[in-house]
């Protein structure tokens, strides 16, 4: 699975106000890496609830602007940390980070092409 960015459905998701859908990729890029590191430490510390909780966040920050890969590897953390599910946090921590860059990757080089 893919990003999955649709940039004119995302648009219209926005009611066309590319305004506010740039200023909410800025709040997401300024937000996403200190989310992630939050969750890091949750991991680090196996404490589940609060993988849980910062799963479930980051998931709905990523939603906003893709349901493919980075979401999904989201929600498979929150899901982990839901269901106690310690064997492989690891690597399901690695995978998200790297559909998280993609997506910061992707969104920062949208956002210079436009401004």
């Amino acid at each position: 699975m893919a990003l999955d960015i649709n940039r004119e459905e995302l648009l219209e998701n926005f009611m066309g106000d590319e305004e506010l859908l740039f200023e909410s990729i800025d709040l997401f890029l300024e937000r996403a890496e200190t989310r992630y590191q939050t969750l890091v430490a949750a991991v680090r510390d196996r404490d589940a609830v609060k993988i849980m909780e910062e799963g479930h966040t980051i998931k709905g920050m990523v939603g906003i602007f893709s349901t493919g890969s980075p979401f999904e590897a989201a929600k498979k953390l929150e899901f982990m940390g839901r269901n106690k599910e310690m064997d492989g946090l690891d690597e399901a921590l690695s995978d998200f980070k790297d559909q998280l860059d993609e997506l910061t990757g992707y969104l920062t080089d949208w956002k210079d092409e436009v401004m």
